[in-house]
């Protein structure tokens, strides 16, 4: 059964919101690899990936994360990161 897609309108909050609770029950820290899963996971809910990589990029622009592979999209918290997820 195809996954279904998130209302557009709030999209970027409802993957915020996801996202942030997927990164927050993760082990501390965040294994490396591991975000790159949660994106997919999220697709698979039926997030769409425009509306995830807006919320990757709030988070980079809050100075929450680094990405660390750009292919792959996968991050790494910063300290500031550590604090707003734990």
């Amino acid at each position: 059964m195809p996954a279904k897609k998130h209302q557009n309108t709030s999209s970027c909050n409802n993957a915020d919101e996801w996202l942030f609770k997927k990164i927050a029950t993760a082990p501390r820290p965040l294994p490396a690899g591991r975000f790159p899963n949660i994106l997919a996971e999220a697709e698979r809910e039926g997030f769409d990936r425009e509306s995830l990589l807006a919320v990757l990029d709030l988070w980079l622009n809050y100075g929450y994360c680094r990405i660390i592979d750009p292919i792959t999209q996968d991050i790494a918290l910063t300290e500031e990161g550590m604090r707003y997820f734990y």
